[in-house]
């Protein structure tokens, strides 16, 4: 089996899209058939139709694998934008059990390597939406890009769950899951009256660079549903600008309630000695500010959110209190 490590440079790229779960959200579909086929799904680029319930699935976007494991479907093949040894996050191991997909990692897909798995549906729905990219892909099998509307590699996730649900026969299923982790979210934010209406900012730093979540980033969000708002910088950014770099002068114009930081290249202490512009922040000098541990909030799904975010609570709980 082939692995490919990525690079810095193209986990930032990722990024700008984009416990185990326990209880009943965390459920995983039956790997029965529940479809009746074929189905014909409409994305960004147009519509595809599966002739059969697909059997070898290859996916190709950030949490794409996670939509499809949790829909009881595993992949022969995952390209990881993160970089992940087994192709997906701790929070989705368990549904991959001891299975052993191929694993690719980076922003180039590798399209011999997918041909060669002789897939039968390919989910790429947490794409760039790349016309030339879609038409490559559908030459090897019927494929699924980005849902229409969605910003390039931000799809909102209940989207993609829907749609990677409706491809594989799963609709109904994929509305469960979508209900439950929305209950969760809900429930969350009931609990948690502080976060209603506080500021919140997601950054990336690399290199002693910062970068600003945009409107529709996927950690600003996940964020908003349960409760947060932008500060004015962020909303008054375009919706497709997902992510943004700022200078040093810019930095103070998105301090806010609460700051969460993504440290791409190195050690939170790291980050805040390269740049001076990050620990003079006010939520920083306050204790308002969390380096996130990993990437469960990245490319939301729904078997990372109740991962990442029960795990971000308690932070978020004394940051607002």
């Amino acid at each position: 089996m082939k692995r490919i490590v990525v690079g810095a440079a193209a986990l930032l790229v990722a990024l700008a899209g984009c416990a185990t779960p326990g209880g009943e959200r965390a459920a995983v579909a039956d790997s029965s058939p529940q479809g009746t086929f074929p189905v014909t799904v409409e994305h960004a680029l147009g519509s595809t139709t599966i002739e059969r319930e697909p059997t070898r699935v290859v996916t190709l976007g950030p949490s794409d694998a996670d939509a499809v494991l949790a829909l009881g479907v595993v992949p022969v093949g995952i390209n990881s934008r993160y970089g992940f040894e087994r192709g997906v996050g701790p929070w989705a191991e368990a549904a991959l059990g001891d299975a052993d997909p191929v694993v690719t990692a980076g922003n180039e897909l590798q399209f011999e390597a997918i041909a060669a798995l002789r897939p039968d549906v390919i989910v790429n729905v947490g794409s760039g939406g790349d016309p030339a990219e879609h038409d490559t892909l559908s030459r090897i099998a019927p494929t699924i890009a980005l849902p229409a509307g969605a910003a390039p590699y931000a799809p909102r996730w209940q989207d993609a769950t829907r749609l990677i649900a409706q491809a594989l026969g799963r609709a109904a299923e994929g509305e469960r899951l979508v209900a439950a982790t929305e209950d969760h979210l809900r429930e969350v934010a009931a609990e948690n009256p502080s976060f209603a209406g506080r500021t919140l900012t997601y950054l990336d730093v690399l290199a002693g660079e910062a970068y600003v979540g945009g409107r529709e980033a996927t950690v600003v969000t996940t964020m908003r549903e349960l409760g947060f708002v932008d500060t004015p910088y962020v909303a008054g950014l375009p919706a497709e600008e997902t992510q943004s770099a700022l200078s040093a002068e810019l930095l103070p114009q998105v301090d806010a309630d609460v700051v969460l930081i993504y440290a791409i290249d190195g050690s939170p202490e790291q980050a805040l000695a390269a740049n001076a512009g990050l620990a003079n922040l006010g939520a920083v000098r306050a204790g308002r500010a969390q380096f996130l541990p990993d990437l469960s909030l990245s490319a939301p799904s729904v078997l990372s959110i109740p991962y990442g975010v029960d795990r971000l609570v308690p932070f978020l709980q004394a940051a607002t209190g």
